[in-house]
């Protein structure tokens, strides 16, 4: 089974991955597929690399450009065109063909985006605090509830607290998308819909030391 996995340039001279991806996919005997996102490397590329992959993996990095989701632009970070395009249009056409996505932080921003959804540009604004918690990015820190039988209740697999590194989050859901995780204040920490999974935590950083944080990448091999 092959997965294609999305990455993007962080720094700018560079594209990078957390390995926990990789290790992930590894240990379930997936091949991952590296489809590098930036100038020179858009939608026409991915779509030669993706063609005969089985599932995808949209993985974390900066923010969406607000003229995405028809925002007016506040406090975007790192942001990159060309990565939204290959990101947008990958969740389309893989939910098109009925095949998994599941999309971890700005993934997962990119699933709601793509579906016609919206985000919070800066929760810190919003009146949310203490979700940018870089620093503590390898450990749980706050609580994050489930509802009971969605897919994000499956991809916690019986943990109750998770990691934290997002200053943006989903604010409004596109029509085929619903919340599915919420943290103590409100925030949506999961949304989904038939075959795709949105998580706005990071349990690729988790997984080392808890073997729990399997289960997201779990789920996307079981639905191929």
């Amino acid at each position: 089974m092959r997965v294609g996995v999305v990455i993007g340039r962080y720094p700018t001279e560079r594209y990078s991955l957390h390995r926990g991806y990789i290790d992930a996919l590894r240990a379930l005997d997936a091949t991952p597929v590296i489809v590098p996102a930036g100038d020179g490397c858009g939608p026409a590329l991915a779509a030669e690399l993706l063609s005969d992959c089985d599932a995808l993996v949209v993985t974390g990095g900066g923010d969406l450009e607000s003229t995405t989701y028809d925002s007016e632009p506040a406090d975007v970070r790192d942001a990159d065109a060309n990565r939204d395009a290959v990101d947008l249009w990958a969740v389309r056409t893989f939910y098109a063909m009925s095949r998994p996505v599941l999309g971890i932080c700005r993934g997962a921003q990119a699933i709601a985006v793509a579906m016609g959804g919206k985000l919070v540009q800066d929760l810190v604004h919003a009146g949310f605090a203490d979700h940018w918690q870089e620093a503590r990015q390898h450990e749980p820190v706050h609580a994050v509830e489930a509802e009971p039988g969605s897919y994000a209740a499956q991809a916690l697999g019986g943990a109750t607290v998770v990691n934290s590194i997002h200053h943006q989050a989903v604010c409004e859901l596109g029509s085929a998308l619903r919340a599915t995780a919420w943290s103590p204040d409100g925030v949506v920490e999961a949304v989904e819909a038939e075959g795709l999974l949105a998580l706005q935590w990071h349990p690729e950083r988790l997984l080392a030391d808890d073997a729990r944080h399997l289960a997201p990448f779990e789920w996307l091999v079981k639905q191929i």
